[in-house]
C-alpha cells in the first residue's frame, strides 16, 4: 500500500497536485520520495487519489492523479472519551485509539487525571500523525476538552452509552443495546480509574459499567480494546 501523506480538501480534486510543508519536507528529506514513485494523497475526509511523482524539489513535490477513491462510512460511528492521561502514555492511547477505528475522541479532565491542561490541539497534531501511519484517508475528529459532567449531557446524541471499569459485572458482549446503536460514546478513566464520585455519577444516570476482562487493563490500552471488540461485535472487523 502506497504511503500516505494529507492535502487541503480544495485540492484533492485537481489532476495535478502539489504536496508542500512538513509532509512534503519528510517525503522528501526522510523518506526519499523519488520521481516515478506513486502515493496516496486524501483531504482528511475519506477522499483520496493516488498518483504518480512528477517533481521533487527541496520543499515540495508534485503529484499527477492516476486513481482516484473514499474510504467507506463506518458501520457504527464510536466516540471516545479519553481522560486525559500522563506525558507518553497520552500519545500511545490516541495513537491505539486511531489504529482501531475510532471517529471521534473527546479529551475529558477526570478527578484522578494527573495532566490538567487542555492540549486538544496536540492531540489532534497526534492524531493526524497517526492517521498517517495507519492509513486513513478519514482523520478523527478531535472535540473540545470535556467533563464527565457534560458527557452524561451528551447522552441522548449517542444510541448507546457505556462506560469501563474493572469492577463491572457486564461485558462488552452482554449489552444488548450494542446490536443495533449507529452512534456510540465509550467513557474511559484515567490511570487512576473513576472515582468514587464519577461511578456515583454514571449509576445515577444509568450508564452501564462495562469491563474487559479479569487482567487489568493500562488506561492508555483501554480504549482500543474496547474499540477492537466493539468491532467484531458490529461485524465491521
Amino acid at each position: 500500500m502506497y504511503t500516505l501523506f494529507f492535502v487541503a480538501p480544495e485540492d484533492i480534486s485537481q489532476d495535478l497536485i502539489k504536496l508542500v510543508g512538513p509532509q512534503a519536507h519528510h517525503a522528501t528529506a526522510v523518506l526519499r520520495v523519488q520521481i516515478a514513485e506513486m502515493i496516496r494523497l486524501a483531504d482528511g475526509s475519506g477522499n483520496w487519489i493516488e498518483g504518480e511523482v512528477i517533481e521533487v524539489a527541496k520543499d515540495f513535490l508534485t503529484v499527477k492523479v492516476k486513481n482516484r477513491g473514499s474510504d467507506r462510512e463506518p458501520k457504527v460511528h464510536i466516540t471516545l472519551a479519553q481522560a486525559l492521561l500522563k506525558g507518553d502514555n497520552q500519545k500511545a492511547a490516541l495513537d491505539h485509539l486511531v489504529q482501531a477505528g475510532v471517529e471521534t475522541i473527546i479529551p475529558w479532565q477526570a478527578d484522578h487525571s494527573v495532566a490538567s491542561v487542555d492540549k486538544s490541539e496536540k492531540w489532534r497534531e497526534v492524531v493526524i500523525a497517526a492517521a498517517r501511519q495507519s492509513r486513513r484517508a478519514r482523520i478523527p475528529h478531535v472535540a473540545p476538552m470535556s467533563k464527565l459532567s457534560a458527557l452524561i449531557g451528551m447522552r441522548a446524541t449517542f444510541d448507546t452509552v457505556i462506560a469501563l471499569h474493572e469492577s463491572a459485572v457486564q461485558s462488552l458482549s452482554t449489552v444488548k443495546e450494542l446490536a443495533t446503536a449507529k452512534k456510540l460514546l465509550v467513557i474511559v478513566g484515567p490511570e487512576g480509574g473513576l472515582s468514587n464520585q464519577e461511578l456515583d455519577q454514571l449509576m445515577k444516570s444509568e450508564i452501564p459499567l462495562v469491563k474487559l476482562g479479569d487482567p487489568v487493563i493500562r488506561a492508555d490500552l483501554a480504549g482500543a480494546i474496547a474499540l477492537g471488540g466493539l468491532q467484531v461485535l458490529i461485524g465491521e472487523w
